[in-house]
């Protein structure tokens, strides 16, 4: 991580009294558990002022880290209004008025400075953060109605921006933005091990060391560097509890996504000339598997670690009778295409895969047009 980066987010922080730490409406594993090291590490160093935010609940597996059940669902609101005054660098007094309904605030200046109405701005914040620190979100949309419904927040607050897939657009303030890391996690331990000089707990250990795992699904994915393995080394030498992590996230998948997966695997189908893969499914796979949408783009991501070699995979998700969304996974040749991917299909971005949705009159014709969209964008 360059060094300016970190110097920048460090003052961002340090001058900071609330801090909101916040992941996209579908984190990954490796965003959420980072977010909670982060957490643990911010608590030591700011004891107090610090919300950590996933729109989602945190998923089961990470809920026996320290610091999950801290996770908020909707940031904190309360509202501050903000007054700027121009002309003087000080106030004499200030007193309140209680009125029927409401409260007046008397500002007073110091003796022999006149203002005008047009000196004075007000304007209103409605989350009290000083910073938001993003992490895994290749861009805030992805953060859901968090963003739509405080999109004045962001546009406004410094972002410090944590990620390392090779689309995330760079909107922060300061971006910690490392693509040659195998997991999220690599590169907020670069923050953390800037906040805490070098030291941290065995709590804030065990949750990067389960960033690590779910990022680099346990060092087998293609992504995974020589830096993963001596980073996951350096949280054992702050005793990492190692057993727990692979007890919860490698030896134990829940059982609803093993039954999702499952049902994607029997579906399965090709175009082997175009590296094209894609699967089916109906309202009735999510009710027998008693899986959510939610579990859907990890058992996808499952799917293609098994699948060598493909350009894009999707599938084919039957909303109801007529509504079908397609969750499209962009292979390595397609990737760095994906903004203009997006624009040409007018599909969203979520956890990673491009979504869009039609009508359809049938399954067979909601799949064949679902295939003339995706090989449009083929070489």
């Amino acid at each position: 991580m360059a060094l300016p980066e970190l110097q920048q987010a460090l003052a961002i922080i340090n001058r900071s009294t609330e801090v909101l730490l916040i992941v996209p409406h579908r984190a990954s594993v490796d965003a959420t558990a980072s977010m909670i090291a982060l957490y643990l590490s911010l608590q030591e160093a700011k004891a107090d002022g610090i919300d950590e935010v996933s729109p989602n609940h945190v998923p089961p597996v990470l809920q026996f880290l320290p610091g999950s059940s801290q996770v908020l669902m909707q940031p904190r609101q309360q509202s501050e209004v903000i007054v700027d005054i121009a002309g003087t660098e000080s106030i004499a007094a200030s007193r309140t008025e209680t009125l029927q309904g409401g409260v007046r605030v008397h500002l007073s200046l110091p003796e022999k400075i006149t203002l005008t109405k047009e000196q004075i701005e007000v304007s209103i914040r409605p989350l009290p953060y000083d910073v938001a620190i993003v992490l895994g979100t290749a861009d805030l949309t992805a953060l859901g109605t968090i963003f739509t419904n405080h999109t004045d927040f962001f546009y406004n607050t410094p972002i410090i921006n944590i990620d390392n897939q090779p689309d995330n657009e760079h909107y922060g303030t300061v971006n910690l933005v490392d693509i040659t890391a195998g997991s999220i996690a690599e590169v907020a331990w670069d923050l953390i091990n800037a906040l805490t000089n070098k030291v941290v707990t065995t709590d804030v250990a065990t949750a990067l060391y389960a960033g690590v795992i779910a990022g680099t699904d346990s060092f087998q994915r293609a992504s995974t560097t020589p830096r993963s393995f001596q980073l996951a080394a350096r949280l054992m030498e702050f005793k990492a509890d190692r057993e727990a992590v692979i007890k919860h996230l490698v030896k134990t998948k829940p059982l609803p996504l093993l039954r999702l997966s499952g049902r994607l695997y029997a579906r399965l189908r090709y175009d082997e000339g175009r590296g094209l893969f894609w699967s089916i499914l109906r309202p009735r796979d999510f009710t027998d598997s008693e899986a959510v949408t939610e579990d859907l783009p990890r058992a996808m991501y499952e799917l293609a670690d098994n699948i060598s070699g493909f350009k894009a995979a999707f599938v084919l998700n039957q909303e109801d009778n007529q509504s079908y969304t397609v969750h499209l996974l962009l292979g390595k040749g397609l990737s760095n295409r994906r903004r203009d991917i997006q624009e040409q299909l007018g599909a969203s971005r979520d956890n990673g895969l491009l979504t869009l949705a039609f009508n359809a009159p049938t399954l067979e014709e909601a799949e064949q047009e679902a295939l003339e969209r995706v090989g449009s964008i083929l070489p």
